[in-house]
């Protein structure tokens, strides 16, 4: 019996809970969103699990902690978690600010895409996933070979004068992905001893997300 923290309770939200609890009947579930309507739907098979209206990054500043209330955190929010978490919470008023990621890993993946904060997002398919996808080391769709996954790939580059820290996405049940929360505080205990430029990524065996960081001292970039 395993206990999930369901971040988001859309579309994708929705197919965890009910992939999850179809292949553990057992398992316990915690689902936020901040919008009720999505919370109120009724999902067969899915008996007993607990919603909380809430934003889901402001719920996790406030809940997470060492007392293993849940073995996994899945994120189905519109949001980079891990980042968001960390600058809503272990980060807040302090001199890290959110800074682009460097264009050297714009180049990592052809079609990478910029969002408003400089972050890159990347995916190594030119195509709709299937929802369902297993992650085997063969894409399903085109047949390429996947037998590096990308947060490795990610956690072994090297650029100067940068730190990277990467979140793997495991996958928990087809097409769901998470990691443990003592990642993310995990994640918070390395940054209190780095200085300078931290890339922080979020990533599974195709697709992720890198934001950046930089410190900031006195009106100028450390």
């Amino acid at each position: 019996m395993a206990s999930y923290l369901i971040l988001g309770a859309g579309k994708f939200g929705r197919l965890a809970l009910k992939r999850l609890a179809r292949q553990d009947a057992a398992a316990s579930f915690v689902v936020v969103d901040r919008d009720p309507a999505a919370l109120a739907v009724t999902l067969d098979g899915v008996p007993g699990w607990t919603r909380v209206a809430s934003e889901a990054v402001a719920f996790l500043v406030q809940h997470l902690g060492g007392d293993g209330r849940w073995d996994w955190i899945i994120p189905m929010a519109p949001v980079h978690v891990a980042f968001q978490w960390l600058m809503a919470g272990p980060l807040a008023g302090s001199a890290w600010q959110p800074a682009a990621a460097p264009e050297a890993f714009a180049g990592l993946i052809p079609g990478a895409r910029r969002g408003p904060q400089g972050e890159l997002y990347l995916s190594r398919a030119q195509h709709l996933c299937p929802d369902d996808c297993a992650e085997p080391e063969v894409c399903p769709v085109t047949g390429e070979s996947r037998d590096l996954p990308l947060h490795q790939e990610l956690a072994s580059l090297h650029l100067a004068g940068y730190e990277i820290r990467v979140i793997a996405s495991r996958q928990l049940a087809p097409g769901v992905g998470g990691y443990p929360p003592w990642r993310l505080l995990e994640l918070a205990r390395d940054m209190g001893a780095l200085k300078g430029n931290v890339l922080i990524a979020t990533a599974c065996s195709c697709h992720g997300v890198i934001h950046g960081l930089a410190q900031w001292s006195g009106g100028e970039r450390v």
